[in-house]
């Protein structure tokens, strides 16, 4: 069995023109030591790697020739898996600073951000808490390395990479005249309540007034805020109605509300955004990868879940 270190011992020689002394000190064994080395080696193996002239050594035998030439390809190998070792060694370490939505980060990147913290020690999140449009600006800026948004973003420089879909929903009390409508609620009804909704720091909210004007519709915008629950809290105690995203209400422990998605349908995505075209260190990358990874993975067990369910129903009908 020929051990690794011999075959670095090899390369060192010939590529020091077989002078030994040299090679002893640039291997840092001492010039016996590595004589024996060698000498072990053509014994162990029944080969002559080198030929002698008065016990020197001047150059490599045909087989020697040989093994040198796969030792340098092992070694070549070595090196490649030692540095891709270091390269994933070091993408796991640093600090990444990831802007994230208020509303965004208490539906649906809870779980995801437990989980990278535990799978990722060496890496620290540093989570700024802000608006979408401010949170646009500090990615601009070079204020932050990832930010997580309501889709579309409104700066072309902004790479945007859809991580989960669902719909901005109306909320209402079960005393509420929408409650006995059926199917989805039109925006044209809608514009003919009072309206509590998110101040415009939010994309929601630029996107609501958007779609309104595009249906001519004047809203009565009641009150405008930050605060998700306060929203919820005034529908379910008012007859005032709320338009915000409706995995929102999974955080919300009130029993006299409900939702209904808007016609025409209005969505809710959120993206994974970068900076176009420029340069990011391997923390970075290796946390947009591994977030983007996280929720494609349990994007596709969701659609395997649903694909079952109509499985299931279509058998028991058929």
């Amino acid at each position: 069995m020929i051990e690794f270190s011999q075959l670095y011992y090899l390369i060192t020689i010939v590529d020091n023109g077989f002078n030994l002394t040299r090679s002893s000190k640039i291997l840092h064994v001492s010039q016996p030591a590595l004589s024996k080395s060698i000498s072990d080696l053509e014994f162990r193996q029944s080969v002559k790697i080198f030929n002698r002239k008065k016990g020197r050594i001047i150059g490599l035998t045909r087989i020697g020739g040989k093994l040198v030439k796969n030792a340098r390809e092992v070694y070549s190998e070595y090196e490649k898996m030692m540095s891709e070792l270091q390269n994933i060694a070091s993408e796991r370490k640093g600090t990444v600073k990831i802007g994230i939505a208020p509303v965004i980060i208490s539906t649906v990147f809870c779980d995801a951000l437990v989980k990278f913290i535990h799978d990722n020690p060496g890496i620290k999140l540093k989570i700024i808490e802000k608006g979408a449009y401010e949170l646009q600006e500090m990615l601009i800026l070079g204020k932050l390395d990832i930010a997580v948004l309501v889709s579309p973003v409104t700066f072309n420089s902004i790479d945007e990479h859809i991580i989960y879909e669902n719909s901005v929903a109306v909320w209402f009390n079960k005393n509420h005249r929408f409650h006995k409508m059926k199917g989805d609620i039109p925006l044209k009804e809608i514009g003919k309540e009072e309206i509590v909704t998110l101040d415009n720091s939010f994309m929601v909210t630029f996107q609501l007034k958007k779609l309104f004007v595009q249906n001519n519709i004047q809203p009565d915008f009641f009150l405008q805020t930050g605060s998700w629950d306060l929203i919820l809290n005034m529908c379910q105690k008012t007859n005032l109605i709320g338009i915000i995203a409706a995995p929102i209400g999974g955080n919300y422990v009130g029993k006299n509300i409900e939702h209904k998605n808007i016609e025409p349908f209005f969505p809710w995505k959120i993206s994974l955004c970068t900076l176009k075209d420029i340069q990011r260190n391997s923390a970075i990358n290796y946390t947009k990868n591994w977030f983007f990874d996280y929720f494609n993975m349990k994007n596709s067990r969701l659609h395997m879940v649903e694909s079952n369910k109509h499985s299931i129903f279509n058998q028991a009908y058929n």
